[in-house]
Order: C-alpha cells, then sequence, then structure tokens
C-alpha cells in the first residue's frame, strides 16, 4: 500500500461473535454483480467515482498500480487527511489474514459480509479491513498523508476510517 503516517488504532482482540456495521444506501443503489476473483477496483465499472465520491473521497486522485503485485489491482484515492487504497486479487483470505504484519485483528461484519480489520505493523498508522471475495480476497487500506518532512499532521483515526470507506465501498465488491 501507500507509505503512510503514525495513528492509533484501538486494540480489540479476535472476537468470535462480529460486529456488524451497516451503511445507509440510496433508493436504487445497485451492487456490482461481477462474480469473477478478477474485480478490478481500479475499473469504474467495478467501482464506479459516483461510489468513490460518495465514501468522501476525490475520484480525480485516484493512483493506479502504486504498489506492483503480479496478482493484486491496486488503487489509491486521497481523503481529507489520508489515503485511502482498494486493492483485489486472487491472494487467498486466509493467506492475507495470517500474514504476520497484521495485529489487532477484530470480525466485523460490513454489509452483511465478514470481515476482518487489522493494525497493519509495517506502514506506521495504517489500519486496514480484509473481505473474502470469489477466488481470493480484497483489501482496504487507509494511513494518513505525509508532508514533504515526512511527518504527519491533521491526521485522524485509520481504523474509524478504514471503516467508514469500506462501509461505503462494500456494496460493490462481486457476490460471495
Amino acid at each position: 500500500m501507500s507509505v503512510l503516517g503514525l495513528t492509533a488504532c484501538s486494540q480489540s482482540p479476535n472476537t468470535s461473535t462480529p460486529a456488524t456495521i451497516r451503511a445507509s444506501t440510496e433508493p436504487g443503489a445497485a451492487a456490482s454483480t461481477a462474480a469473477s476473483s478478477r474485480w478490478n477496483p481500479c475499473d469504474s465499472k467495478d467501482l464506479p467515482d459516483a461510489a468513490i465520491t460518495a465514501a468522501g473521497l476525490d475520484p480525480k486522485s485516484k493512483e493506479k498500480g502504486v504498489v506492483q503485485f503480479t496478482t493484486y489491482h491496486i488503487c489509491d484515492w486521497g481523503g481529507s487527511w489520508y489515503i485511502a487504497d482498494v486493492g483485489a486479487g486472487d491472494i487467498a483470505f486466509d493467506q492475507e489474514l495470517n500474514n504476520n504484519k497484521y495485529t489487532g485483528r477484530e470480525n466485523l461484519v460490513i454489509e452483511g459480509r465478514q470481515a476482518v480489520r487489522m493494525r497493519n505493523n509495517v506502514i506506521d498508522g495504517e489500519c486496514d479491513m480484509l473481505f473474502a471475495i470469489p477466488g481470493g480476497s480484497a483489501l482496504f487500506a487507509v494511513g494518513p498523508k505525509l508532508d514533504a518532512g515526512m511527518a504527519t499532521s491533521g491526521r485522524g483515526d485509520s481504523c474509524l476510517e478504514v471503516t467508514r470507506v469500506a462501509t461505503a465501498l462494500a456494496k460493490y465488491l462481486p457476490p460471495t
């Protein structure tokens, strides 16, 4: 994901009973019907600009391929004080979840889907949300922007923000 700054995220134990989070949806809002593991968050047919705007991100700030993975499509967008990345591909949910870079895992239900929110210990201040999708996984990540001196400024809680962004965009994930 992007190079991000330092923010605290509440440490929640891995719980067996997930919390449920629902976003309000506007009448007529349609979920993506893409059923393939090749759901691509960088493609406006899979993740429309209107959805990015509704999530509080600027569609014009989109950057593709910030980090290159052979199996993942990754795009990021700028928020007010943070960078939000969305990646998707054929890395298995369990494989990504069990990566030792994550701590503070918390099971949630977002828009009726199982998700895991966790702190990324490799990138300071980043908090991630992982979803299973057909044939792989989708990962949302949020962390503070850095200024030219590599210091963070005006930052909020990355874990709260990744939850808000993931809740706004989860309805566009392919059905499981």
